[in-house]
């Protein structure tokens, strides 16, 4: 009898182990469905949160994108004009140049998203010098500190720019011309280069030939000239287009066509050339031929005076800009030096300046001034000519 009842609590328990394994195996099949639930709502929570987070990504994108283009298109409540009413506006302010975005440059949706995670990229002016337009109405910034040629293209709104060629770079890129064919000249102060390249930027050729510091470069496109401004060594050299050395005029001293540390140079319309003997503080104007034609300025702090002069361009008029980078300003004057305005002044909002540099003008009269110390490249335009004392 005891027999019998070890053996049937023997069966039981077995029973009861196998029922035990039955509900281990069941549990862990739940785990199992658990863990494969909990692997599906990650991988849903996952997706769910990044397509959140690109979205806010996008949004937040497209509210830079707007306050950026806001900003970029911002216009004074009063347009800024140069004199103050009730005179009769002479100069007014368009606008500024300081990164691609101001071409109208369209940034793509990877691009966007690039810039978002990694920062902005750095292709922003840093310190204007020389100024070219050519005849497609891009805008061409030498800028010494980004040692960059920034082509700023507001029509296809593009941006490109020249910094590498055949493995090398610019050290001081400061002066910019450019010829009937777009091609583009670039002087290098410390290298002691001009550079030509073609408007797609690939180089063609360098001059080297009686050169010494060039700053200031300016191409007479009627007679296929290129005038070179040797810091160094106070004259002018002059080349054709294919780079062929022609000769030199000036040297140094304080006599008529004579100089003392030249910088910069325009050539207007009708051949003229037009050159900022700084260190005498006076503006040279010689024929095509490097003949002294007239001469006018001296040191002083007042209005028609020089304490730095730089950059000088001039209109369709015949008015003459020059640029004075201890004034802050720029000074206008008729063919015989007679001062006859001046706009700009010390600070960092539109139509301030701090140190300015490089002018130019172009065919439409429209004013581009380096406003080297703001960063910026500032636009302005001539807008008459009641007070041109050329035609008087």
């Amino acid at each position: 009898m005891q027999d019998a009842r070890s053996k049937k609590q023997e069966i039981r328990s077995k029973m009861q182990e196998t029922r035990g394994k039955r509900q281990e195996t069941r549990c862990q099949m739940q785990e199992a469905r658990g863990k494969k639930n909990f692997s599906l709502s990650s991988i849903i929570w996952f997706l769910t949160s990044g397509f959140l987070l690109l979205t806010s990504c996008l949004l937040f994108l497209a509210g830079c994108s707007t306050t950026l283009s806001e900003h970029n298109k911002e216009t004074p409540s009063t347009p800024i004009v140069w004199p103050l009413p009730p005179e009769p506006t002479r100069i007014g302010y368009e606008g500024i140049l300081e990164k691609p975005d101001d071409a109208g440059t369209k940034k793509g949706f990877f691009r966007r998203i690039f810039e978002f995670l990694a920062g902005e990229t750095t292709d922003r002016i840093i310190k204007p010098y020389g100024i070219a337009v050519d005849s497609t109405g891009r805008i061409l910034v030498a800028d010494t500190a980004f040692k960059r040629l920034h082509i700023f293209d507001k029509k296809d709104g593009n941006y490109t720019w020249i910094d590498e060629f055949n493995n090398r770079g610019f050290v001081s890129p400061i002066g910019i011309a450019v010829d009937n064919q777009d091609n583009i000249y670039v002087s290098d102060s410390e290298l002691n280069k001009i550079f030509v390249f073609n408007r797609k930027g690939k180089l063609l050729s360098e001059i080297t030939q009686n050169i010494q510091r060039p700053t200031g470069i300016a191409v007479n496109k009627n007679e296929g000239f290129l005038y070179v401004v040797n810091t160094l060594g106070h004259n002018i050299s002059v080349y054709n287009l294919s780079g062929k050395y022609l000769y030199i005029f000036g040297s140094r001293g304080r006599e008529n066509g004579a100089f003392n540390f030249p910088t910069d140079i325009f050539v207007d319309k009708e051949g003229f050339v037009y050159v900022t003997d700084s260190m005498n503080f006076r503006v040279q104007i010689f024929n095509k031929a490097g003949k002294f034609v007239s001469m006018f300025g001296r040191q002083g702090d007042g209005s028609g005076n020089f304490a730095r002069p730089k950059g000088v361009a001039v209109d369709r008029s015949g008015n003459i800009y020059v640029v004075d980078a201890l004034f802050d300003a720029v000074q206008i004057f008729n063919r015989d030096g007679r001062y006859l305005l001046g706009f700009g002044s010390s600070g960092h909002g539109m139509g301030n300046f701090w140190l300015p540099s490089g002018i130019f003008i172009d065919s439409k009269d429209r004013i581009y001034v380096s406003d080297s110390f703001n960063r910026r490249v500032q636009i302005f335009r001539y807008i008459g000519d009641e007070t041109n004392e050329n035609k008087k």
